[in-house]
Order: structure tokens, then sequence, then C-alpha cells
């Protein structure tokens, strides 16, 4: 990729002062017990060279110092949500994030919306070059950066831009099932809009990816697969290429996909997924092969985050 990054630093030198450009971005952040990272997070933030015109952060129940802590930033909103068993892994942390989606959803001038993570660290200028691509490209309507020693196939959930005007068109909320995540950027390809990750835009974390086993996490990924259509040969194949690494992982996928969950996604989207799929196996490669297996191991070891790969 050494070639694209050089093209994308020269193209972004040309003339662009970010005190010059009019986008509007609102940002909704999730935190739950988030006391030993929030603070810095919130002040990476605050010191992007676009500033953002709302930060809305959804207090998800914390029982530690987390809102205490981010209290001392006039410049953010609070919603608080009432304590409850933790929703990481789980489809109602769609419910949290539309929380702070509802604070900013009327406003008449927001033209993009970043949903951030409570331990997400942002480059100063990841608004500026992440927004000045998608501005100059009117077909991206989602985009993110990508963090520092991850390995990512699309767009994450934690750090991911989306033009408003899109997000309008289909409700501008996130549906409350497994793989919602997932589910937007399927929507967009499927209206032929284009969802991008910028490999060359790097972010880092507080707190590294769980790599402890998750029973729980394997299923509901699966249950996931289900809900957006995923084809039962895919569907395989993905699980036979986790079971080398994690076996039981594998399992429990497969068992969440063939559970008696059936709380589907609209026919359009289903019928997307398995149009895509049945191509990408038709002209399966090594390199495809190695991807899988990479993402494989990433998807099913991030809390926040679910691949539609």
């Amino acid at each position: 990729m050494g070639g694209f990054k050089t093209y994308m630093e020269v193209y972004e030198k040309r003339g662009f002062d970010p005190d010059k450009m009019s986008a509007k971005i609102a940002v909704v952040v999730v935190a739950r017990n988030e006391e030993k990272y929030i603070k810095k997070t919130l002040i990476h933030l605050l010191r992007q060279t676009i500033k953002p015109i709302k930060i809305v952060l959804v207090n998800d129940g914390s029982t530690d110092k987390t809102r205490a802590i981010v209290s001392q930033f006039t410049e953010i909103d609070i919603v608080d949500c009432k304590p409850h068993e933790s929703f990481v892994t789980k489809k109602q942390l769609a419910d949290t994030i539309n929380a702070g989606i509802e604070k900013i959803r009327n406003l008449s001038d927001v033209e993009y919306v970043m949903i951030l993570g409570a331990d997400h660290i942002l480059p100063d200028n990841y608004l500026e070059r992440v927004i000045k691509r998608m501005s100059e490209n009117p077909q991206i309507v989602i985009a993110s950066g990508v963090i520092d020693g991850e390995f990512s196939v699309t767009v994450r959930g934690s750090g991911r831009i989306v033009k408003a005007e899109f997000w309008k068109k289909i409700g501008f909320f996130y549906p409350v099932n497994y793989g919602f995540e997932s589910y937007l950027l399927f929507k967009a390809r499927s209206m032929n809009y284009d969802v991008v990750l910028f490999d060359d835009i790097i972010t880092s974390t507080q707190r590294k990816s769980a790599s402890s086993y998750n029973s729980k996490l394997y299923y509901n990924y699966g249950q996931a697969l289900k809900a957006l259509g995923y084809t039962v040969p895919y569907t395989l194949f993905k699980a036979g290429l986790l079971f080398f690494t994690k076996p039981l992982g594998a399992v429990y996928l497969l068992s969440g996909f063939f559970s008696n969950y059936d709380q589907y996604y609209e026919t359009e989207i289903r019928e997307f997924v398995k149009k895509q799929q049945n191509h990408k196996l038709r002209h399966l490669n090594y390199d495809d092969v190695k991807r899988f297996i990479t993402s494989m191991h990433y998807t099913t070891s991030l809390s926040y985050k679910q691949q539609n790969s």
C-alpha cells in the first residue's frame, strides 16, 4: 500500500485549510464504567482541527466515576441510561447508541455523525482527513480509519463517520438487532453508495482487544450472520477457518447461526448479502483465504465491532 499512502499524502496537501471547511459533524460517545480511559479520549476529541458542533456522551449505566469525569467537560452533553447488565455483544447496545443519536437527529445543520468508543484515541486531524475525502466523493457515505496493530477489512464501529443525509433516508438510527453495525454498511452498499476504510489514517485504543474466550460473543455473532442473511456455505466457510484457531468459537458461531433466532433484516438486505457472498465464493483465491483467517480472529475479539467480510 506504499504507493497509495504516498498518493494520499500528496492529495491532502493541496491547499486544504480546516478553518475554511464548513462541514458540521456531531459525535456520539458511548461509555460504561470507563473512568480509566474516558478523559483522555475526550481530550483528544476536543483537539480535533475540525470542531464538532455537538458532542453527546451516553453514560450507559456507569457505577464508577465516569459521569463525574465527563461532567467536567462543559462542551459535552450527557445522556444517562439507567443501570443495567452490560450490553456488550448484545443487540441492545444499539439502543444505547440510539439514545445519543436521538439528541442530534433533529439538528438542522448536521452533515456528518461519528460514533466513538470510550477508549478510542483519535489523531488531532482525524475528522479533517476523513471528512475531506468524503466531501470530495459524494458516493462515500460511511468511512473510518484503522486502529494501530489491528487488522481491518471494513469500516469500524468506533470511529466511523456517517453522512447524515444518507442516514436520514433510512431512519437515522441503528436497528436493534444483532449485526446492527454491519447492517448499516450493507444497507449503504445495497443503495450503490461506497463504504471506505482509509488504512493510512491510524488511530489507537487505550484498551487492547480482548483475547480471552467468550462463548456468548461467538454465539451472538452467529445470530448476527443469520439475521443479515449470510448463506450456509459462506458461514460454514468462515466457521471452518475459525476452527483452526478457536474450535469452540467455531462451534458456538454455528450454534448461533443455526439457532431458532428469527429476527431477520429486510429481504432486500438479505438478498444483497446472499448475492455478494455467492460471488465471493465463486471467485475465491489464496489471498481471500488469508484475509478471512485474519479477519475472523479480530472479528470475534472486539466487543463493539462486528465485521461484514
